[in-house]
């Protein structure tokens, strides 16, 4: 099991961090413009919850790829806690090989900025591939945390009101 943690700030206040991450236009360009993935659906969507069905572009070594096969998505479930300012969500996979879930914590640090917290659990669940599952795992969350730190103040700069 592998365990990944980072911060960014985000020049917004949280009440606006909060509307920007449940914004369907905000999902649609994370996961398909800034992540290059082949299909997100929005299942479900409220001011405190999200159930997204995604397909992936795979990026994956030989026996992952060759175990996965080239029909692997999920779907995410998240809840918001208002008042904790906590994002708890879980990825569900239509095959069970790994499990991950994580959470994004929001703390004021001004009126218009905010820290932004994550903290994303990888278990691999294929005995004798668990390594290699979580290690692949790890990079492609890295690589996804990176491009959501980019995209964040170019999204809320385009979509600021008046803009």
């Amino acid at each position: 099991m592998k365990t990944i943690t980072s911060s960014f700030v985000v020049p917004c206040s949280v009440e606006t961090f909060w509307k920007t991450f449940l914004d369907e236009r905000y999902t649609r360009a994370l996961y398909l413009d800034e992540m290059h993935f082949k299909e997100v659906t929005v299942l479900e969507l409220s001011p405190d919850a999200r159930k997204l069905h995604v397909v992936p572009k795979l990026n994956l070594p030989g026996p992952l790829l060759k175990l996965v096969g080239d029909s692997f998505s999920y779907e995410e479930h998240g809840t918001l806690d208002r008042a904790k300012n906590l994002w708890t969500w879980r990825m569900v996979p239509k095959k069970e090989m790994v499990a991950t879930r994580g959470t994004v914590r929001v703390e004021p640090l001004g009126d218009n900025e905010c820290r932004r917290h994550n903290e994303i659990i990888v278990e691999g669940k294929v005995f004798g591939l668990g390594g290699i599952i979580e290690s692949t795992a790890e990079k492609e969350v890295r690589a996804t945390l990176e491009k959501e730190a980019a995209l964040l103040p170019r999204f809320l700069e385009q979509h600021k009101p008046g803009a």
